[in-house]
């Protein structure tokens, strides 16, 4: 599957921190508990969060009791800076069918179609936080539970 915004590295990270940050602030969660979590590979997360260590997003410490926590708060951390950390940004800044130069003075030929484009993923990355996902997804997993209460609690063909 071909991504569009970021990459299936990228967006393991975004699961892991969007986890990280619906914990209690400051508190250590192990590797594995984010991994059963979030249904994601151990090595390869643990890759993952060892460079977002390096960024300065996550905070690690070795040892039983160990783990990782968020190093900002959650609504200082966008989408952005993640995908910039991960996967680079350089894709929201190049001509959309890959010539050079490519600019307002000498477009190619999508260029004008896909400059505001350009201008609104990169917006939507930078405005959207883990503050805002973590209460998106709390939202969600409330209202799935809810249902799932709901579909067991009814007695049998009603």
């Amino acid at each position: 599957m071909t991504r569009i915004l970021y990459s299936n590295t990228c967006e393991y990270a975004i699961r892991a921190l969007t986890y990280l940050a619906q914990q209690p602030t400051g508190e250590l969660t192990m590797l594995s508990e984010i991994t059963a979590a979030q249904e994601l590979p151990r090595a390869f997360l643990g890759k993952i969060l060892k460079d977002l260590v390096r960024t300065g997003m996550l905070r690690s410490a070795r040892g039983p009791t160990g783990g990782y926590s968020l190093a900002r708060e959650p609504a200082e951390i966008s989408l952005l800076e993640i995908k910039e950390a991960i996967d680079g940004s350089g894709d929201l800044e190049r001509c959309a069918v890959g010539l050079s130069p490519c600019s307002d003075d000498a477009p190619c030929p999508l260029h004008d179609a896909y400059k505001p484009l350009r201008t609104a993923i990169r917006t939507y990355l930078q405005d959207t936080t883990l503050a805002g996902l973590a209460a998106g997804l709390s939202e969600k997993q409330v209202l799935l539970a809810g249902r799932a209460e709901l579909s067991t609690s009814r007695p049998p063909g009603t």
